[in-house]
């Protein structure tokens, strides 16, 4: 009898713990299911393409001017199909890591410490290095890169004949003049007392080619043609060839960019950009 109570007795605590173990299932934690790492500019343009281990050929390498920072770049994943994945915005656990072989060459500059899926590289000297990415999670990596390489170039394309002012976050054209005809764009227009979002500035060599100067050898300076109207601030050296203004009285003037070398002015904006601030 005594045997039969146990064996009942014991085939009842089974059944509980399988109850139990029902109610309480234990789930694997979850992770961002990436196998790949592309980096894109603002504007969509692709810089860098890695799928499972190899870089694909043309965007295989990261170019950084000397002395300045790179536009910036947009982390995204790839899947295993190699459908893109935008990054894990939503997980506050998830973030890009990074290990630079040469932390002497280039730099990572993030504007937003709160997203670190987009970056700037800063060019620290002439040379080549190179970076390795992580989808960090935690306290681990759910994914990462080969190195891949950085090449820092001194380079400058050519003679500044035009210029280009967009919006850095956007991409928005607020003018643009190519060495030729009157230029377009809407300038600024803003209220008093408002500051307009980061504007960059690149200039156009002789070929039609875009470029950034190197910084600290190269700098802009801005001025208004009425100076009671608006402040020009230039944000080097956190982010050369970036700039905001503010509107301090209502009216219309232009806006007048210098590239400067030191002390000496190598170029003028001409046309120079409208500049409206409403009351």
């Amino acid at each position: 009898m005594l045997k039969k109570t146990l064996i009942y007795f014991s085939i009842l605590f089974f059944i509980i713990y399988l109850n139990g173990c029902s109610d309480n299932p234990v789930t694997p934690e979850e992770h961002f299911d990436a196998e790949g790492l592309m980096l894109l500019e603002d504007d969509g343009d692709t810089v860098i393409y890695y799928f499972r281990g190899e870089l694909k050929p043309g965007f295989d390498s990261l170019k950084v001017p000397f002395g300045t920072i790179t536009p910036h770049l947009n982390t995204f994943f790839l899947d295993k199909d190699r459908n893109r994945l935008d990054p894990p915005l939503d997980d506050p656990s998830s973030t890009l890591g990074y290990t630079i072989s040469n932390p002497s060459v280039v730099s990572v500059f993030v504007d937003n410490p709160s997203n670190t899926f987009e970056f700037h590289l800063r060019g620290l000297m002439v040379g080549t290095s190179s970076i390795r990415f992580n989808l960090l999670h935690g306290n681990h990596s759910d994914f990462t890169t080969t190195f891949i390489p950085v090449i820092v170039d001194s380079n400058i394309i050519g003679e500044a004949i035009g210029f280009k002012i967009t919006y850095e976050k956007s991409g928005e054209i607020i003018f643009d003049y190519p060495g030729s005809g009157m230029g377009t764009g809407p300038g600024f227009n803003i209220a008093i007392g408002d500051t307009t979002e980061h504007a960059v500035i690149q200039f156009y060599d002789k070929k039609g080619n875009l470029f950034t100067p190197p910084y600290p050898q190269y700098d802009i300076a801005g001025f208004f043609q009425t100076s009671s109207l608006g402040t020009f601030i230039n944000e080097a050296p956190d982010e050369p060839f970036v700039f905001r203004t503010i509107g301090r009285a209502s009216g219309n003037t232009k806006l007048v960019i210098n590239l400067l070398e030191g002390k000496k002015t190598l170029y003028t904006t001409n046309p120079s950009i409208d500049f409206t601030v409403n009351p």
